[in-house]
């Protein structure tokens, strides 16, 4: 079994395909981050002010770990908003107090800025066009927002840019993966191994197992490296500072129920990004063993995401809500699941949309693996009345 899983793995370890993606995956990587510090450069109505470099340079040398309240009050005595660290307060205080300017705030409204946010937050929820939420619901979601009792403002300029553009980077990888192990389950007249399997007692089905280890293992190791490598190029610009920090300090996820850190929340995006990964192989699987034609797998595997694309485009809450959401793009991409509040209703109880879609994409996953499974047995049992026919 050792050596079949050996040679199958070679066929894509041994592939240009897999030198062609990771060179992608660089390229993709280096101009993730050089257009992440080119949106930090300064321009007024007189034209060039700063560098994305000199703008960053500003913000860690200017920006404290103090509290929000603080913060604002500082900014408010200086009047003037221009660096990284600045105009993320000001987007913040924007959050709240939309109709006014950090100058004309009082200090009780700076004193009541978190308490304010919690009241947006329920307000939301009671004038949700999407969701009626139960008394309980709405008491679980503002008992988590709850627990932000004091907001830490510093500099984590990198995990912001980390987290956002993982949403545009993890389904570039699924897709890679995709077009990688397609080949696996595909006739291969260079090895031989389907003939050989056959020649031998449970050979098919010992050649089936290690493909689909083959197909798990090597896409795993892919991922996790494609990870590594977007991680470091992503935030060496910037400095790996603020990991600490709550998602809440970015104008982005500000309402956000959930009270994590930016380095958690990169670990639950690597986590969805796998769940992602594990359905886009038992998938990928399943289309390369019911074709066994590399471009006719190829071909449907191009329009399944071709699909997926059209979807989010289409930005209908219905169509991401019970079909995209359990979507590799989405499920991988999408920072609606920090602060949407979806919530999906079984069995008497209701489960929010950051648990729920990744639950259910593994267990569709599930299901697309023993449908491979059964269609390989079929063709076993097919194989072996064949030889007995044609022995009588």
């Amino acid at each position: 079994m050792r050596a079949i899983i050996k040679i199958e793995s070679k066929r894509i370890v041994k592939s240009v395909m897999l030198l062609v993606l990771f060179a992608a995956i660089l390229l993709l990587s280096v101009n993730s981050s050089y257009q992440a510090v080119k949106g930090y450069e300064l321009w007024n109505q007189s034209g060039y002010v700063a560098s994305g470099g000199e703008n960053l340079k500003h913000a860690k040398k200017s920006a404290l770990n103090i509290d929000i309240e603080q913060a604002i009050v500082m900014l408010r005595e200086k009047g003037e908003v221009v660096f990284a660290d600045e105009t993320n307060i000001e987007m913040l205080v924007n959050m709240i107090y939309s109709d006014k300017v950090i100058r004309e705030l009082s200090n009780e409204e700076i004193n009541l800025f978190l308490e304010n946010r919690l009241r947006t937050i329920a307000r939301r929820l009671d004038e949700s066009i999407r969701f009626t939420y139960t008394k309980e619901e709405k008491e679980r979601f503002l008992g988590r927002a709850g627990k932000l009792t004091s907001l830490t403002i510093g500099y984590a300029e990198g995990w912001k840019v980390l987290n956002r553009d993982m949403g545009s980077f993890v389904p570039l990888v699924m897709f890679m993966v995709s077009l990688l192990i397609m080949p696996l389950f595909a006739d291969d007249t260079q090895n031989r191994m389907k003939e050989l399997s056959h020649s031998t007692k449970n050979g098919k089905k010992q050649l089936a197992i290690a493909r689909f280890l083959s197909a798990f293992m090597t896409s795993s190791v892919f991922y996790l490296l494609a990870i590594f490598c977007f991680f470091f190029i992503k935030m060496i610009p910037f400095g790996f500072s603020g990991s600490g920090e709550l998602i809440q300090s970015n104008a982005d996820t500000f309402f956000s129920v959930f009270p994590i850190t930016y380095l958690e929340q990169f670990l639950i995006n690597c986590l969805r990004g796998y769940v992602a990964l594990i359905f886009v192989v038992a998938l990928t699987v399943l289309i390369s063993a019911t074709t066994e034609r590399i471009m006719v797998g190829s071909v449907v595997i191009c329009f399944f995401w071709l699909l997926l694309l059209v979807m989010e485009q289409m930005m209908q809450f219905e169509v991401n809500h019970w079909f995209a959401n359990f979507m590799p793009l989405r499920l991988s991409g999408s920072a609606d699941f920090y602060t949407a509040n979806e919530i999906y209703h079984f069995g008497g109880s209701s489960f929010d949309g950051i648990v729920w879609c990744p639950l259910i994409a593994l267990v569709i996953s599930v299901v697309m693996t023993a449908l491979t499974i059964l269609w390989l047995m079929k063709e076993r049992l097919t194989s072996k009345a064949s030889k007995r026919q044609s022995h009588i």
